[in-house]
């Protein structure tokens, strides 16, 4: 019990939690809409990482200060309906969020989960604690679930003898060992129903021995909210009615004939039964523990410790995230093998050497050095860098930092940082998406218009001619409507190719919108932009459309264009009149009779 009750306490006040809480109840405004959902990946796994390797929880839960379950860990599978979610109203959640920090509510053992014929799963204890940020607010309620049938497990690890059986009641005298067949009583029933001689002697004392009827009983109390010297909690807090708990060890009253009509050996095998049955009882019952338990229990206490200790260290190295602690210089004193990895190095050559400011981008240091001062002074702060790796690339983090301080004032700052490459590289895809025409794969009319203010600012001050085309594919409504859109969406794109091989790699070509699309000519003269528009005009008339046999009878079709020119005026501050020119040439073509070039000056 008492290491499950460390091991609540210390995953309390792992940062991410607290984080994750604050987030979801107060998001800061620079947090991206996928870093919230990274913390609950990274909670997940580190959830799944204890149900694991400590096989004596069934759930561990995360709640928020409304009661809702915000994060759930279990290994029932045969849940009837949904798990509840809504933990307001039960008692355990209600008498955590009183608590102060590294203190413990544990409540009485109960029945968990049914199965699907409604009979008991398993029977379990809940252990909560609250969960506190780095300011002292309360954010919610971490709560484990433990295995009830594996902590008493113990008690009857060592039973040789059939006759010898093991008792535990709350304060009531209700049983509460979950396996009927080897417990006293079943789970649940009363003691003073089946042995109310037997429950008067225990009530009245906290430890002793009784004869009755055949049988020989050893007790004692336990109270869990005032014996856990040897866990790290404040204060155990649990319901009234059920502590102190009574354990107790029952065998059978040997008789003196029953022992002389057995053979030897079975006289043996009874004497050391019962020996050893006494043994345990004044083991586990007697509070008066002798040298020779307390070293062992030390030992086993000591050996618990360190593989605790090892798993946290091993959570630590290998997280998911970067974790590492500066000192008031910004020296790296400590490092976890992730943030290593992304950074190329061995831990012996930066820590204690290097200071971490020597791998920021000098692009993203300012940023940095602002943040951490703001550290230095108590506060918590973030900022989003660039990482300089070993081999030359750079790693996009964000990192989030609070310092350790004492009463002998500053210590180091404790610091997490996450990878944010794949964030980038969906946020430059999104830039793209948003400048693209999907259909063509060319730009779209915002793209075309940043192009412009850039292409004009350059003519401006080279003095170089900027020409514009702007072009409207022929009948392209009667292609739709007689062949559908299927075809038209084609001939869109085998323009958006037949144009793309008539153009310099300069130019920018764009769909604007429909069947319209527009050229800019960097560098190019009023003679040149026509020579450029009539080759389009003549390689689009020439150009055939491969289409299915089944639309048309023709495996292929024809189309045409027409085009209006003009030139981009340095003295024009918008593109505007230059796109109204163009549009002008573009009508009269289409006014004498379509596939043609027209001309409009400035």
């Amino acid at each position: 019990m008492n290491e499950s009750f460390n091991q609540v306490l210390a995953t309390a006040e792992f940062p991410l939690l607290g984080r994750y809480l604050k987030n979801r109840e107060n998001p800061l405004p620079y947090l991206k809409e996928s870093e919230p959902l990274r913390d609950l990946e990274q909670l997940g796994e580190l959830f799944n990482t204890l149900l694991t390797h400590f096989g004596r929880y069934t759930r561990l839960a995360l709640i928020d200060a409304s009661g809702r379950e915000q994060l759930v860990v279990t290994t029932m599978p045969l849940l009837p309906t949904a798990p509840v979610v809504d933990h307001s109203t039960m008692k355990v959640f209600q008498e955590a969020m009183e608590l102060q920090r590294r203190d413990l509510y544990v409540s009485p053992p109960h029945l968990g989960a049914n199965g699907k014929n409604g009979e008991a799963v398993t029977t379990v204890i809940d252990i909560a604690t609250p969960v506190f940020d780095n300011s002292g607010d309360r954010l919610g309620v971490l709560l484990f679930t433990l295995d009830w049938s594996r902590v008493t497990a113990f008690l009857l690890q060592e039973r040789q003898d059939d006759h010898a059986l093991a008792l535990l009641v709350d304060a009531q005298g209700t049983g509460l060992l979950s396996d009927a067949g080897q417990g006293f009583i079943p789970f649940n029933h009363s003691l003073a129903d089946h042995w109310p001689g037997v429950w008067q002697g225990m009530a009245l004392r906290n430890q002793g021995e009784m004869i009755f009827d055949k049988h020989l009983l050893w007790f004692r109390s336990h109270d869990v909210r005032t014996n856990h010297y040897r866990s790290q909690a404040g204060m155990i807090m649990s319901q009234p009615d059920t502590q102190p708990w009574r354990l107790g060890i029952v065998m059978s009253k040997p008789s003196l004939t029953g022992l002389l009509v057995e053979s030897r050996g079975q006289l043996i095998a009874i004497v050391l039964v019962y020996l050893l049955s006494v043994a345990f009882g004044i083991f586990w019952v007697l509070s008066d523990y002798r040298l020779r338990h307390l070293r062992q229990r030390a030992l086993q206490f000591s050996r618990e410790a360190r593989q605790y200790a090892g798993e946290v260290q091993d959570l630590y190295e290998n997280a998911p995230c970067g974790y590492h602690s500066l000192d008031s210089q910004g020296r790296i004193v400590n490092i976890n093998r992730t943030e290593l990895d992304w950074l190329g190095y061995r831990a012996d050559e930066i820590t204690d050497q290097r200071c971490y400011r020597d791998f920021i981008t000098p692009e993203t240091r300012g940023a940095f050095d602002d943040f951490f001062q703001q550290v230095l002074t108590g506060q918590e702060g973030s900022a989003e860098c660039e990482l300089l790796r070993l081999d030359g690339t750079t790693l996009p983090v964000a990192v989030q930092a609070t310092a350790h301080v004492t009463q002998d004032g500053f210590q180091y700052t404790r610091a997490t940082v996450f990878d944010l490459s794949e964030r980038k590289q969906l946020e430059a895809r999104l830039a793209q998406q948003a400048l693209t025409d999907p259909l063509t794969g060319l730009g779209n009319r915002r793209f075309f218009e940043d192009q412009a203010a850039m292409e004009m600012a350059r003519a401006q001050r080279s003095g170089a001619p900027l020409s514009l085309i702007a072009i409207d594919l022929d009948h392209f409504k009667h292609i739709n409507d007689t062949y559908g859109h299927d075809v038209g969406d084609k001939v869109l794109q085998a323009f958006a190719n037949t144009a793309r091989a008539q153009l310099r790699d300069g130019d920018v070509l764009c769909r604007i919108g429909g069947e319209e699309f527009a050229v800019l000519l960097p560098d190019t003269s009023r003679e040149q932009a026509m020579q450029v528009a009539g080759r389009l005009r003549q390689s689009v008339e020439v150009s055939r459309v491969e289409v299915d046999p089944e639309v048309m009878k023709a495996e292929s079709l024809t189309y045409t264009a027409s085009l209006g020119v003009t030139l981009v005026s340095a003295k024009e501050t918008s593109l505007k009149p230059a796109i109204k020119r163009a549009d002008q040439g573009l009508y009269a073509a289409k006014e004498a009779g379509r596939n043609q070039v027209y001309w409009r000056a400035v």
